[in-house]
């Protein structure tokens, strides 16, 4: 290679739109070996690998791996090898370390400087997809600094001419996530171009790449347009009665209750209780959950509240208990009738406004004690409910579909409730989240608002095509 190929400095708005290392792809014709792969064991610590052609940065070999150093500060990279073509999919393994709060940034990429690339962008806890220079989707996610973080992009075609964007990372302390933490939707078909590793070394610290590999991915079915079910919660037609309720469901095509005691009381007499669930089974309903349950210190009145669950057919519980001590008696049913219950969050003036707190809780009890996410209320104490999701790692078992507009008054968060995606909760941004998660629960559309209340057709009919728009984008 020709030394002043390796020396090349772009300018810093020219690396900012050359952020790639890209990674050129060699065929290999032997079947089943991967398209390319480069652990650089054959190169010489110092060298650079042949088919590397640097744009900017002292990439060497250092030990086996290739070794970006962590001075000066910049995006630098390299290319070579043919242009990307058809399906592909690209992984590598990289380490850097913190200094103080500063973290590096690095990733991999696909189809040139045009194409896609997955960024861990360490310092602001995010994994990103980026086409060219534009972010397209981001969720949360925790560097592990100084050990080596696998990454893994794949972008594939689908039977209805739509390119699937797919990316996950993670620690080698440990496993592989069995979903995708991140995907993005495009209509248009990748640009021509090459594979790319890159880095940034905002922490002053070498930046590590080794075990890139490109191949073609695994057989992929695209998740479904609706990867989760809309639902209601029905305090958002307490003024209803529960034969108005079964009615309004109907009308507006809504087979998911989450019911409250106003409709069907978990005390009630049994006889007033399977007659309610005849009517919703005679009319095609699901209670599919009940809540905001009242709980007690008295197992024993709890313990009536997983019967009456059972016998409806309800796996799931929400819950927002007046007494931490409460849980060693919810934990107890939990067990015994395998039904799971969800913690529910109002604002920071309850028990679980924080979600800090919440994730104390479940951390040290049985994983079917889960939490309900009231999206509206999370806005509404500051936090941004698609992050809050992801934090919970996989503990979410039910979404209140609400929104709220955030506004200061007498120094503290005052949430008003709003129409859903009128307000300030990035409803979008959850949406986003569980498409790539694969979220199995239900959306329940739900309003603190008496005025709502009172008009709860157009309400939901407005919630409804708001929900719906986010699935076809």
């Amino acid at each position: 290679m020709p030394s002043g190929l390796n020396k090349h400095r772009f300018s810093p708005i020219s690396v900012l739109w050359t952020f790639c290392i890209c990674v050129g792809l060699t065929a290999l014709n032997i079947s089943g070996a991967p398209v390319y792969h480069q652990n650089f064991q054959n190169d010489a610590d110092g060298s650079v690998p042949e088919d590397f052609l640097v744009l900017g940065g002292d990439y060497s070999i250092q030990s086996g791996a290739l070794v970006l150093p962590g001075t000066p500060l910049n995006k630098f990279g390299a290319v070579f090898g043919p242009d990307n073509e058809g399906d592909l999919e690209i992984s590598a393994r990289i380490r850097s370390e913190k200094r103080g709060r500063l973290s590096p940034s690095f990733g991999i990429g696909l189809y040139g400087l045009g194409g896609y690339a997955l960024n861990a962008s360490n310092s602001k806890n995010a994994l990103e997809l980026f086409r060219g220079r534009k972010a397209v989707s981001q969720v949360s996610f925790n560097w592990t600094p100084s050990t080596w973080t696998h990454m893994k992009l794949a972008v594939s075609s689908t039977s209805d001419s739509t390119w699937s964007i797919r990316g996950k990372a993670w620690s080698e302390q440990s496993h592989e996530p069995d979903h995708w933490q991140i995907e993005h939707q495009s209509k248009q078909a990748p640009t021509q171009g090459k594979a790319s590793i890159w880095g940034q070394p905002y922490s002053d610290r070498p930046i590590e790449f080794d075990d890139i590999t490109i191949d073609r991915p695994k057989t992929f079915t695209a998740l479904p347009s609706l990867p989760f079910e809309l639902g209601l919660q029905t305090w958002t037609l307490r003024n209803l009665d529960f034969d108005q309720v079964v009615a309004f469901a109907k009308e507006h095509g809504i087979t998911k209750l989450q019911v409250i005691g106003n409709h069907i009381d978990p005390h009630a007499d049994w006889e007033i209780i399977k007659a309610k669930k005849a009517v919703l089974d005679a009319n095609g309903l699901q209670a599919y959950t009940f809540g905001v349950a009242g709980t007690s210190t008295d197992h024993a009145y709890n313990r009536r509240l997983f019967e009456f669950a059972k016998y409806m057919g309800i796996k799931l519980i929400v819950v927002e208990p007046r007494d931490f001590a409460i849980f060693d008696s919810l934990e107890a049913l939990v067990k015994e009738f395998d039904i799971k219950i969800a913690i529910h969050n109002h604002g920071l003036t309850s028990l679980y406004g924080n979600p800090l707190v919440v994730r104390n809780i479940i951390q040290h009890r049985d994983a079917r004690i889960g939490v309900c996410l009231d999206v509206g209320w999370i806005t509404a104490s500051g936090f941004d409910a698609a992050k809050v999701f992801q934090e919970y790692e996989g503990r979410v078992y039910d979404i209140h579909l609400k929104d709220k507009t955030v506004q200061i008054a007498d120094n503290r968060l005052v949430g008003i409730s709003a129409g859903i995606g009128e307000g300030d909760a990035n409803i979008s941004g959850l949406i986003e989240v569980l498409k790539t998660t694969g979220f199995k629960g239900v959306l329940a559309i739900e309003t603190d608002s008496p005025l709502f209340a009172r008009q709860p057709s157009e309400f939901v009919t407005k919630a409804k095509a708001y929900y719906e728009s986010l699935l076809t984008k």
